[in-house]
């Protein structure tokens, strides 16, 4: 893997291992399950506001996940064209 690339996937690694990061999770969780409580949904248009906002939540709460299989599959790409 180049500097470049392993300097950006260790950056995330900080952050995702910093506490006011996990901070920031647990609170976007918890909006996430209020929003999606659709019991005190107004119209339509309130729906869609709420689906927008919990899509661009799970985002953020799955970037750590997203991120490990991006860097795994970086060091495989890399084991693999060593083997050729």
């Amino acid at each position: 893997m180049n500097t470049e690339l392993e300097t950006y996937f260790d950056n995330y690694n900080k952050l995702f291992n910093h506490e006011g990061f996990k901070q920031l999770l647990q609170e976007l969780s918890t909006n996430a399950t209020q929003l999606a409580d659709i019991q005190t949904v107004k119209d339509v248009e309130d729906l869609y506001f709420r689906k927008g906002q919990v899509a661009a939540f799970a985002t953020v709460i799955n970037l750590q996940g997203t991120i490990e299989a991006a860097r795994d599959q970086a060091e495989a790409e890399e084991e693999g064209s060593v083997d050729v």
